[in-house]
């Protein structure tokens, strides 16, 4: 016989989950290269590099392409995470995964997914950066957390600096 576990169930878990956010939550701000400005100017002091890949590479904020110079943009979003620093307290989703040291968890919405995925790197904890900047990159997908596995999800990430 299968049991039948009334709606009001899930409404009172997800109100109690979405109360963490507001308690245990930090402000976060995702890092995206929103745009690429062309930088005009007369003088000629951006360095060619041959590479196909040159505008890759860390730590050049500017690069060549076709005599054209060009500068990466970074744009900052706040978003409202519950970060988990210790990885005993991370949610196992499966498996035998294996993180890298210096990892965190976080724990986010899903309606929120979509910038998440987009973004380059994390800055965890807006209210300490001017103490600390600690930049973080995605180690791996998103994943579905909770009942039903619709509305919370959690992503693992690395340290980058």
């Amino acid at each position: 016989m299968p049991v039948s576990i009334p709606e009001s169930v899930f409404d009172k878990y997800y109100d109690v989950v979405d109360s963490t956010f507001t308690i245990f939550g930090v402000t976060c701000q995702l890092v995206y290269v929103e745009k690429v400005e062309e930088i005009s100017n007369t003088f000629d002091n951006v360095p060619s590099n041959k590479s196909i890949n040159s505008h890759r590479r860390r730590g050049q904020g500017q690069y060549k392409r076709q005599n054209k110079v060009v500068k990466e943009v970074e744009k900052t979003e706040d978003i409202k995470l519950k970060v988990y620093w210790d990885s005993k307290s991370f949610v196992k989703p499966g498996g035998n995964i294996v993180v890298p040291d210096n990892s965190i968890q976080t724990i986010f919405f899903a309606s929120d997914m979509g910038k998440v995925v987009r973004a380059k790197e994390l800055i965890v904890h807006k209210d300490i950066k001017d103490k600390k900047e600690m930049r973080f990159q995605r180690a791996g997908e998103p994943f579905p957390m909770g009942l039903r596995q619709s509305r919370y999800f959690g992503c693992f990430w690395e340290r980058v600096q």
